[in-house]
């Protein structure tokens, strides 16, 4: 399953389940936002950007999303950077604003595949949730640390 219907599949699961879509992007579509470096930890406008693949809010909570085809451990360190030092919040607080936002939970969506899904399952100390979805749309949560996901 390629990262396009991942994503897509996670954005009608979560507006079913009553997140709003602040905003998403998948390979080639042109629609995410890019989220800048702090200032303090800028070098150049643009170096550092990142485009998350879906934001969603509900209940003073917003949950940033990667989204991949497979496992990919970049992500993982990525999303833990993000969280921990807390480099992108100028950006977030920004998109986030009017949203009151009390937490930001970060996590990973995968294809269904107990192969990658247990490679990912080493690296959960770095993300707040895993899940994966099928063709037939469903999702499954596999991890969530925060219990995000309870009334889905």
């Amino acid at each position: 399953m390629k990262e396009e219907k991942v994503t897509k599949n996670i954005l009608d699961w979560l507006e079913l389940n009553g997140w709003t879509i602040i905003c998403y992007d998948f390979p080639q579509s042109g629609t995410g936002v890019l989220l800048h470096l702090n200032n303090n930890n800028r070098t150049e406008k643009n170096k550092g950007g990142i485009i998350p693949d879906i934001i969603a809010v509900k209940n003073n909570r917003a949950l940033f999303f990667e989204n991949k085809d497979r496992f990919y451990e970049p992500d993982f360190d990525k999303l833990n950077e993000i969280k921990m030092e807390s480099n992108y919040s100028d950006s977030l607080d920004q998109l986030l604003n009017g949203h009151n936002i009390s937490d930001i939970y970060y996590g990973i969506g995968l294809p269904e595949s107990k192969k990658e899904i247990d490679k990912s399952k080493q690296h959960l100390e770095k993300v707040d949730f895993l899940i994966s979805t099928n063709k037939k749309k469903e999702v499954t949560i596999h991890y969530d640390v925060n219990g995000i996901f309870a009334n889905a």
